[in-house]
């Protein structure tokens, strides 16, 4: 039997990320935190698109003790990862690799979570696996709420992180997909950068306009930051 060698140890599980083309960083982990599933009688059915590691989905697996999740990922060493640290978690049993464009993805969920992404211009990262993890080819913030729309349950959410720069195409694509901010949190990675990096929560169940959305502020390492990721990171 081969030997789980674990990279980054949380409070419940532990994954690899040796093959991988993005590592576990920051932005995963917050999403992972901060992420809210509906409220519903029935068990939940979540939707991780792009999972690399599967951090996210490991993640959804803690917080949603009845949840089924979907891990979907179209790059075969990162499903390798991924299904390494899916194995040798708890909540194996609940967890189900899919290697498939999201696109291609039918049903309806009850939540959405993605870490998209993030280099859509500019060029590619020279290794081409991560490559393909980091620039928005065909995943991207603004394919995916566009395709999120026509995949969420009556209730169902859809959460994302993205680069600021990215946020007046997301708000405009957002309205054009029909899907209402309900969430929206800056996020200040350090103190020279400033707001770095937004997390989204959109709904299409959610009514009026999107200029009543809660809206946030987040600083790494703050107090919040620390009681929102309290759950999963070792030193907290």
């Amino acid at each position: 039997m081969k030997q789980f060698d674990p990279t980054f140890r949380f409070k419940q599980f532990a994954v690899s990320d040796r093959r991988c083309g993005m590592k576990v960083g920051t932005d995963g982990v917050l999403l992972g935190a901060w992420a809210q599933a509906p409220v519903t009688t029935d068990k939940l059915q979540i939707l991780d698109v792009g999972t690399g590691c599967g951090v996210i989905a490991l993640m959804m697996a803690q917080r949603y003790a009845d949840a089924r999740i979907t891990a979907v990922e179209v790059n075969h060493e990162a499903i390798a990862d991924a299904s390494d640290n899916i194995a040798a978690s708890p909540w194996a049993h609940r967890i189900s690799i899919v290697d498939s464009d999201f696109r291609d993805i039918e049903g309806s969920f009850d939540l959405i979570v993605s870490n998209p992404p993030f280099f859509v211009n500019g060029e590619s990262a020279p290794d081409s696996s991560r490559a393909i993890a980091r620039h928005a080819t065909g995943l991207s913030p603004l394919t995916l709420i566009q395709w999120g729309v026509e995949h969420l349950n009556e209730n169902g959410k859809l959460a994302l992180i993205a680069p600021v720069e990215l946020s007046d195409d997301i708000a405009v694509q957002a309205v054009f997909s029909r899907m209402t901010i309900v969430r929206r949190v800056d996020v200040i990675t350090s103190k020279r950068r400033g707001i770095a990096r937004t997390l989204w929560e959109f709904s299409p169940a959610a009514s009026g306009p999107t200029s009543t959305y809660e809206k946030g502020l987040l600083e790494v390492n703050s107090p919040e930051y620390i009681e929102i990721t309290r759950d999963f990171y070792l030193h907290f």
